[in-house]
């Protein structure tokens, strides 16, 4: 489960652990990028704060792993390069990337999305205000037999509503796990 995680909060939390259960998945890796390729503006906390976030709010969370992988790599985040070092370096494992829906609908324009969607499992799930019937997925390019589509219930949170709380001097403590709203706090962290 790739993404910025700027800063990592309670929705992406619940859709790690639903995604683990409902896809029947071992574990879920949360994997922030060093340099996301589909954002105009830097993100406002360093890739090395963002994965210890992300370190944080999966301790002790079972099936739920930090990766360091897109960061220890840099440069931008190109999900091609990440599906083939990882089949590269854990051969024999079986990956699926885990999609948002409204992130689907923009495959068209990732980095050599044709070789993507030629090599890649995927995990699609809906977001607010995004469905997707398999006929567009198909129209898109994904392959029936290495997607498949599942429902979440989730909370919706986006990581810039923590953002505005902080810089408006707000309470996040409903939004984050508490060691990540420590480690804002700790580190002073989007205070602008």
């Amino acid at each position: 489960m790739g993404g910025t995680f700027d800063p990592v909060h309670n929705g992406h939390l619940a859709a790690a652990r639903q995604l683990r259960d409902v896809a029947d998945l071992a574990e879920v890796w949360l994997m922030p990028n060093a340099m996301p390729p589909h954002r105009s503006a830097a993100p406002a906390a360093s890739a090395d704060d963002r994965l210890r976030m992300v370190q944080l709010a999966v301790d002790g969370q079972p099936g739920l792993l930090p990766s360091a992988l897109e960061v220890d790599r840099g440069g931008p985040s190109y999900t091609l390069d990440t599906v083939r070092e990882l089949a590269r370096v854990f051969s024999g494992r079986r990956f699926a990337i885990l999609l948002g829906s409204d992130a689907a609908l923009q495959i068209r324009s990732w980095h050599e999305a044709d070789a993507l969607l030629g090599e890649a499992h995927f995990v699609i799930f809906n977001r607010p205000e995004t469905t997707l019937a398999p006929q567009t997925l198909h129209e898109l390019g994904f392959a029936p037999t290495r997607t498949q589509i599942v429902h979440l219930d989730t909370p919706a949170i986006a990581a810039h509503q923590v953002r505005d709380r902080l810089a408006r001097g707000a309470s996040i403590d409903d939004l984050v796990p508490a060691t990540v709203a420590d480690y804002i706090r700790a580190h002073h962290l989007y205070h602008g």
